[in-house]
């Protein structure tokens, strides 16, 4: 009942940075010691892999690509018929506040998580989720651990089709992305 760890290095890896151990983060609209930060294990997200995401990194002050990536999420809320409860001003004001709450200025990894929300039933049907959306945001200290270039390796796995799983949006339901690396981390690669 365990999990295979290993000590290979990928680009999902960042070296470790103490500071983490003690920093805030974004939950519904509070900002809470890491240590609090909790969310139903009712959660659309945990239950079902019903929500979105976006990771965003921080340099010297600036988020890269923060436009295109709050495009994607706001795009991917549409396709899958997610209200996210605020608007994008509001959003990015919220990783802001997450950001200066923990003094981060530079070399920082941004996860923003947005579920359907907490069920009240633990079944599939949207309606079933009545308390949402759940909101998270985790800004965390994070440089690179892999240097450039890397290797990369082809797998068998395959992303979703527009049709069932579009893989130019980030879903919480990541499977197949999992799989992926792992039969890359088997073929001696860095990324898939």
């Amino acid at each position: 009942m365990g999990q295979i760890m290993t000590n290979t290095v990928s680009t999902h890896q960042a070296s470790d940075d103490a500071r983490n151990e003690d920093i805030k983060i974004f939950v519904n609209g509070d900002i809470v010691h890491k240590s609090k930060a909790v969310v139903s294990v009712y959660d659309s997200g945990f239950m079902l892999g019903d929500g979105i995401w976006e990771g965003l990194r921080l340099y010297n002050g600036k988020w890269a690509f923060l436009n295109e990536h709050m495009d994607r999420l706001f795009e991917a809320s549409l396709a899958i018929d997610l209200d996210i409860g605020i608007d994008r001003a509001t959003l990015i004001q919220a990783l802001e506040d997450t950001r200066n709450a923990n003094g981060i200025t530079t070399d920082a990894h941004a996860r923003m998580m947005i579920t359907r929300g907490v069920k009240t039933r633990p079944f599939q049907h949207p309606d079933l989720s009545q308390s949402g959306p759940t909101i998270v945001i985790i800004v965390e200290h994070s440089k690179p651990k892999l240097p450039r270039p890397i290797n990369l390796a082809t797998v068998p796995h395959m992303r979703g089709l527009p049709m069932t799983q579009d893989p130019k949006l980030n879903s919480h339901s990541k499977l197949n992305c999992i799989l992926a690396c792992i039969a890359a981390q088997k073929a001696g690669a860095d990324e898939h």
